[in-house]
């Protein structure tokens, strides 16, 4: 047991190795049996090699670890102190990422905590209560979702959970918040109008561009590609609910470093259920909305046609986030390397 936020106390797990005795059986040899020969041909030897089997690690759950109380409304944005450093080095080690163990509990906290209701299935208030924090000190990682041929380096994208999880050598190196496709229906980008769905599926990392990209349908920072225009990419806004246009958004604090633990041709694997046609597919491209007017009266009672709903594309994030001017080299991404698609955002 480890103790946070007050002495520490390590209990060590003892592990039996038992050895099993090895127990050689002599083999029995006939002397009274004559040797004979034969002047037919011998059947070819053969040599049978025992097949190899691969064994995946598992990736171990921590000692439970006893944590601050939570009292009261528990900890949210804009608490401060020991126990929040407690909670948030506790947050980092578990393969989360609250931003610096600072004591205090600010967004980069909040989408830490969030990634964690989300993967658990609580209320998704981005505050530490009772259930949190039961559940950080009894953790236990998630399961892959990838199959048992998978990658030992990869991305999984939980389209029903909204979290990203990054596995490096079988092991999570990173959970985090993320916000897919919202399934409605826009018009507005190179492919014409479609449905902002994040397609389910294995794809495979395609390309980086470092700093912002800007697209007909928004900007996105340091985005990753995996499917074509779509991306995992920082964006501003992360909400605990599908709200893009088909790219996994990522919290900025997070895409700063992102690309750094990827390399083109990493597996990346969809699962869930996306937002979007009963196909799922998103490519349907239907007709834009009609914009034409007319002063011929209807003829008939029926409620005369509406337009289809339009999602308005997001507006680049603020100054308060403008990237500092070295994050993206004039020499970065040449335009002969550049894919010609759309970004998402």
């Amino acid at each position: 047991m480890v103790i946070l936020g007050a002495s520490a106390a390590v209990g060590a797990v003892l592990v039996g190795n038992d050895q099993p005795s090895a127990i050689a059986t002599p083999l029995s040899s006939a002397t009274t049996a004559p040797l004979t020969t034969s002047t037919a041909d011998r059947p070819a030897s053969t040599t049978t090699v025992a097949p190899t089997t691969t064994t995946i690690p598992v990736m171990a759950d921590p000692p439970f670890v006893v944590l601050p109380a939570i009292t009261g409304q528990g900890l949210g944005p804009g608490s401060r102190g020991d126990d929040v450093r407690s909670y948030e080095e506790w947050l980092s080690v578990l393969h989360f990422d609250p931003g610096p163990v600072d004591g205090v509990y600010d967004s980069k906290t909040r989408s830490a905590v969030e990634a964690l209701q989300k993967l658990f299935g609580m209320p998704r208030n981005g505050r530490i209560g009772q259930a949190e924090a039961f559940t950080l000190m009894a953790f236990h990682y998630p399961d892959p979702l990838a199959g048992p041929e998978r990658e030992p380096t990869r991305i999984e994208i939980d389209l029903d959970r909204q979290v990203l999880i990054l596995w490096v050598d079988h092991q999570i190196r990173l959970m985090s918040p993320t916000s897919t496709g919202n399934g409605e229906h826009f018009c507005g980008g190179d492919d014409g109008c479609q449905y902002a769905v994040t397609p389910a599926g294995k794809f495979s990392v395609q390309w980086e561009y470092p700093g912002w990209k800007k697209g007909k349908l928004g900007t996105l920072y340091n985005p990753v590609y995996f499917n074509g225009g779509i991306a995992v990419h920082g964006y501003t806004s992360v909400p605990t609910y599908p709200a893009s246009h088909g790219c996994a958004r990522v919290p900025m604090h997070i895409a700063e470093y992102f690309q750094s633990l990827v390399s083109r041709g990493d597996a990346v694997y969809v699962v869930g259920t996306p937002r979007g046609p009963a196909d799922g597919s998103g490519t349907s491209n239907p007709s834009p909305p009609s914009t034409a007017t007319t002063t011929t009266a209807p003829t008939s009672s029926l409620a005369p046609t509406t337009n289809g709903p339009t999602t308005a594309t997001t507006a680049p994030p603020g100054s308060t986030t403008t990237p500092p001017t070295t994050a993206a080299p004039t020499t970065a991404a040449p335009t002969t390397t550049v894919p010609a698609t759309t970004s998402t955002t």
